[in-house]
């Protein structure tokens, strides 16, 4: 009996969407067979002996795995593996939840990015490229008129993504960097040390403090302190919300600490950064 071109295994806790030309026109005029997200769960696998289309996937959380004949790449948060048409592989879960994007590009055309042979990197545009399929996905919710001028952009920006030259991707430990301060960016009220930072690499505390010196110019606790007063000034800019308020925000629940980093940081009080920023605004300076 014939192998099976395709096998699957997917657990019923897996959570997955695509859409393809049949849905949107301008995935088929860009060569976009079909794209799609998924949050797999308990177990999944995919194996494929004759690939029809050039593959691309995106790991966005979580851990998986791609073998291809003798070769096996572990795919980690921010990495991106692209299968040429033709290659035999098989993926699936190695940690307990596995995040993904994955786009299907058309053989026939001709694509800069697809290699001879299967590459892994390390790409900043894996959640970016989640959240694009995912905003395209949603579009189809909308109006039409609507839907189909959100679907257009989104197509446009996934092909941007997909063009995105190799001198933008970066190394793995900026990647895992890269990672660890976006974790921290989402929650800047809380109380970060740097053993904590340390653990969402993970890595030695003097390690992180040498990487955060290579790749920022400044000490994880320094970089921390930046992104803070970077997200009050915006707030002080854009909202009428009290000097306590958004120094609980960015993690100084006592309004003199908040005051006095911000004043080393920007040399000027929030209360007078707040008002010079107004009077910019208004073209009073």
């Amino acid at each position: 009996m014939e192998e099976k071109q395709e096998r699957y295994v997917i657990s019923e806790q897996t959570r997955q969407e695509f859409i393809d030309q049949t849905h949107v026109l301008p995935l088929e005029e860009r060569g976009i067979v079909q794209c799609g997200i998924a949050t797999c769960s308990e177990f999944f696998s995919v194996y494929r002996k004759n690939q029809k289309q050039h593959m691309l996937l995106y790991t966005v959380r979580g851990k998986g795995w791609l073998e291809s004949g003798v070769c096996r790449y572990e795919l980690e948060p921010g990495s991106v593996v692209i299968v040429p048409a033709g290659v035999e592989n098989g993926f699936g879960i190695q940690d307990e939840t596995w995040q993904i994007a994955w786009v299907f590009l058309s053989h026939q055309k001709k694509w800069n990015v697809i290699p001879d042979e299967i590459s892994y990197q390390l790409s900043p545009a894996t959640e970016v490229m989640y959240s694009c399929i995912q905003t395209l996905l949603r579009s189809r919710n909308l109006p039409l008129d609507d839907g189909a001028v959100i679907a257009k952009h989104s197509v446009m920006q996934l092909e941007h993504l997909l063009n995105m030259p190799e001198s933008e991707l970066l190394s793995r430990n900026q990647v895992k960097l890269k990672r660890v301060f976006d974790v921290v960016q989402r929650q800047l009220h809380k109380d970060w040390t740097v053993e904590q930072l340390a653990k969402l690499f993970p890595c030695s505390e003097p390690h992180l403090h040498r990487l955060s010196q290579e790749y920022f110019g400044r000490s994880p606790i320094a970089h921390l302190t930046r992104l803070r007063m970077e997200y009050a000034s915006r707030l002080l800019r854009s909202t009428e919300w009290s000097i306590q308020h958004v120094g609980e925000i960015v993690g100084y629940p006592m309004s003199a600490n908040f005051s006095t980093r911000f004043k080393a940081w920007a040399g000027c009080s929030p209360r007078e950064f707040r008002k010079q920023s107004r009077e910019r605004d208004s073209g009073e300076l």
